[in-house]
């Protein structure tokens, strides 16, 4: 009795094996043969080599980095169904011709119908292909210049803080920390884009209730001896504050190290994304006190949670000790918020849905959209709260978020 119960148990679990090996087997199959998911190319136009390579190496480290972390929570939503993304980079050159030729390959070769970047001088170089073929491009910058965000380019939009946001975003950071400051001094890369962005910066003051002490310190990009920009800017009468808006990190560390040679030590705001260790290498720890950087950190205790998973993404592939922008990052997340707004990955579609949108999800936390006056049409400029490092203890560190998030009239 006892071996005839035996043998129906082992037979019974034996069944059991069986079936489960089978389901086992059904399953493997049926993943084996599953569709692979389906993707949306986007592009990514960045300066892999030549001079600005500095600034658009970090920006497409950083632009994978989000782009894995749309992927890891499903992609993106569009009627229902799923899309990993698929980032399709194109090296600018540093030229103008180079950034033409690289959105051609873009729109024409690979069929994209959203781009990511250029910044600094080449949005134009872009917009003359992306525009008139009607692809969505999110520039990572912005100096006011045309052809970069107006009437003339519909397609194009900014996914953060360019110029103008950043020094919106600097003085009131600036007037945050001290309350009482009034007038101010400013200098500014001489680069061609002086005459739209100093009547916006005397605007951006008045708003703010601050003073230009004395008229902008211009410098060529090619300057080797900052000494007489430095001279300049400590002969103002009666300054509170120096702000350098737009440059090269380079630039703002030399020029500071000459304020500080001359025994001026009034608070230095610089409101061009940049980084702080990069300053600090030309100025030195005394040179850098009092010296506040619009720049994000890597990882902060006053960062959104996304930021610092963006952050640790960085560092685990990088390191700690590599430039952290931000800018085609933020666009990305931006972008992809709307695409799934307008619930379709048409570029006309989009366009149309940012247009209406007032507020945006951002990498930074809530964003709101506008700049209809400065740029002359509606809604095409994102704004975010600005991040800020400065020293503490001689060492690098966040400084804090300028207060709310930055609207460009």
């Amino acid at each position: 009795m006892k071996k005839g119960r035996l043998v129906k148990r082992s037979i019974g679990i034996a069944l059991i094996l069986l079936f489960a090996a089978a389901c086992l087997v059904a399953v493997f199959n049926k993943d084996s043969n599953a569709a692979p998911p389906k993707k949306v190319k986007i592009g990514v136009l960045n300066c892999l080599t030549s001079w600005y390579a500095g600034h658009d190496i970090p920006n497409w480290n950083e632009v994978q980095a989000v782009g894995e972390m749309i992927n890891e929570r499903g992609g993106i939503t569009v009627k229902g169904e799923k899309y990993q993304v698929e980032l399709l980079v194109e090296d600018g050159k540093s030229t103008l011709d180079g950034v033409t030729a690289a959105a051609n390959r873009l729109v024409f070769d690979k069929d994209v119908k959203v781009i990511l970047g250029p910044g600094g001088p080449f949005p134009p170089a872009a917009g003359t292909v992306t525009n008139p073929n009607k692809v969505i491009d999110i520039l990572n910058y912005c100096l006011c210049q045309p052809g970069e965000i107006d009437k003339t380019t519909p397609y194009s939009f900014l996914g953060g803080d360019g110029s103008i946001e950043s020094f919106y975003g600097t003085i009131k950071y600036l007037k945050k920390l001290y309350p009482k400051v009034k007038r101010v001094v400013l200098t500014n890369a001489d680069d061609g884009s002086l005459p739209y962005l100093v009547p916006l910066f005397k605007k951006a003051l008045q708003d703010e209730g601050l003073i230009l002490a004395a008229d902008l310190v211009p410098y060529s990009n090619d300057t080797q001896d900052f000494s007489p920009i430095s001279a300049r800017l400590n002969a103002a009468k009666d300054v509170d504050a120096v702000i350098l808006c737009t440059g090269m990190a380079t630039h703002f560390g030399s020029i500071v190290k000459g304020l500080r040679e001359l025994g001026n030590q009034k608070p230095y705001f610089v409101s061009c994304g940049s980084n702080l260790q990069d300053i600090l290498s030309v100025a030195g720890k005394e040179g850098a006190k009092n010296v506040f950087v619009h720049a994000p950190s890597l990882y902060a205790a006053d960062n959104t949670p996304l930021m610092n998973e963006l952050g640790k993404k960085l560092i685990a592939k990088h390191g700690a000790d590599i430039p952290f922008w931000c800018h085609d990052a933020n666009s990305l997340w931006v972008v992809k918020q709307v695409i799934e707004a307008a619930n379709s990955f048409d570029p006309t579609a989009i366009k149309n849905k940012w247009e209406t949108m007032d507020r945006v999800a951002t990498l930074y936390g809530p964003g709101r959209i506008g700049g209809d006056v400065t740029y002359g049409i509606k809604h095409h400029a994102v704004g975010t709260r600005v991040p800020f490092q400065a020293l503490k203890d001689g060492k690098v560190a966040s400084a804090g978020y300028s207060p709310g998030e930055v609207l460009v009239p």
